[in-house]
């Protein structure tokens, strides 16, 4: 990368970074933090509009590399869709734009920052602040929020009904680790670009991470691990875009332990952006993205879909 791109690459971080320092909150949504081993960790909480103060859903989202809260609500728009569907969506700031997921070279990594406390501390303060149905508790990330929502459902499956990981699979490392801990089915789904340039669909190595899995490799273990049988649905949905069309394939097992559901959602030809955001790192190539298909709402469906 020569001093140029250097230089715009910072700019764009310094440019969002502003966004979010001068956001103006809404008066139904607050900032909040925990200090955790010294160090000042923050979240934005986002109520949903003409909520009643009864305990609701909420959904944790987690942003990718370089991300923000702030950017996380922006590029998903979350909160709107929090809005029209009456859940609590948190969006948690990773430490230095990044997240503990276990690959090893994430600055939070380097640094030992114990983000799965992070997040289970966010929970339980929700829980019992009174806000939250600790039943209908979700999560969602993306890129490296993905592989740290994988994390989490492995490390603390109890927490959550369901949970999606968006352009991201399981890694080598989290394939190892998984002995280490109690095997609770879970509610899992991938949503993944076949063409996805950063982390690829057919698994290997990440530009910045360790070794990973493939996609159906990865729902195959989720499959396992949830204790489901071999029966699975398939269906197929195709979206019109200019002069292409775009087929989304839903691979669903919903014959597993406890009633869990482990489900796969194959972009087919889309790359590594969140489906219907405007990427916010442009000259990095994320591969083909899209504009008709909702991301958002094909993840609170999965959600909702599970009993």
């Amino acid at each position: 990368m020569n001093k140029f791109y250097i230089f715009l690459f910072y700019f764009v971080l310094s440019f969002f970074s502003c966004m979010g320092f001068f956001y103006k909150l809404t008066p139904n949504q607050k900032n909040d933090f925990f200090l955790l081993n010294d160090v000042k960790r923050t979240y934005l909480v986002h109520y949903p509009k003409n909520w009643n103060g009864l305990p609701i859903p909420m959904l944790v989202a987690l942003h990718g590399r370089f991300g923000t809260g702030i950017s996380m609500m922006k590029q998903t728009k979350l909160n709107e869709l929090a809005d029209a569907k009456g859940f609590i969506v948190i969006f948690p700031d990773g430490y230095k734009r990044s997240w503990a997921d276990g690959r090893g070279s994430s600055p939070a990594d380097e640094n030992s920052i114990n983000d799965v406390v992070f997040i289970e501390s966010i929970v339980k303060r929700m829980v019992a602040e009174g806000s939250v149905n600790p039943s209908s508790v979700f999560l969602v990330g993306h890129s490296n929020g993905g592989f740290m929502a994988q994390r989490l459902a492995v490390e603390k499956p109890e927490l959550w009904k369901g949970v999606m990981s968006v352009a991201a699979q399981l890694s080598v490392f989290l394939l190892k680790s998984k002995h280490k801990y109690k095997t609770i089915p879970v509610s899992m789904g991938i949503m993944a670009g076949t063409a996805d340039p950063l982390v690829p669909y057919s698994g290997g190595y990440v530009r910045d991470g360790k070794e990973i899995l493939s996609v159906t490799d990865s729902i195959l273990r989720w499959k396992e691990w949830s204790g489901c049988n071999d029966s699975v649905q398939k269906n197929t949905k195709e979206f019109q875009e200019e002069n292409d069309v775009i087929k989304i394939d839903f691979e669903r097992f919903d014959s597993c332990e406890e009633n869990k559901v482990v489900e796969l959602i194959r972009l087919n030809g889309l790359g590594h952006s969140w489906p219907g955001e405007t990427p916010m790192i442009p000259f990095i190539n994320q591969g083909k993205t899209t504009k008709v298909i909702d991301g958002s709402m094909l993840v609170w469906e999965f959600m909702e879909s599970i009993k």
